[in-house]
């Protein structure tokens, strides 16, 4: 797997304007920048955001399979998984909060 080579969270209001596009072509996130050597670090920022819907919905279906099969959501386990369902947990109540 490659290394992601955004802007690491927590994200400010800065740094906002390189357009990228979903699937239909809309424009869904504008990340700026007036230094030129960020130019790189922001469009890996544009296309992060770009995937947040896919990665949304593989999270929910994740976290769904892992209470179907039983699993426990735990932040402090033993078991790996139950740390990975509270993680996925943690992640969706942040993306769907308002």
């Amino acid at each position: 797997m490659s290394e992601f080579k955004g802007t690491p969270a927590p994200w400010t209001g800065k740094d906002i304007n390189i357009c990228s596009q979903d699937r239909a072509g809309l424009q869904i996130a504008f990340l700026t920048t007036d230094n030129v050597d960020r130019r790189a670090e922001g469009l890996a920022n544009a296309h992060l955001i770009s995937a947040s819907p896919e990665l949304l919905e593989a999270c929910l279906r994740s976290r769904n399979q892992l209470y179907a099969a039983g699993y426990d959501s735990k932040e402090v386990s033993l078991n790996p998984t139950e740390e990975l369902l509270f993680q996925l947990e943690s992640a969706i109540k942040k993306a769907l909060s308002k």
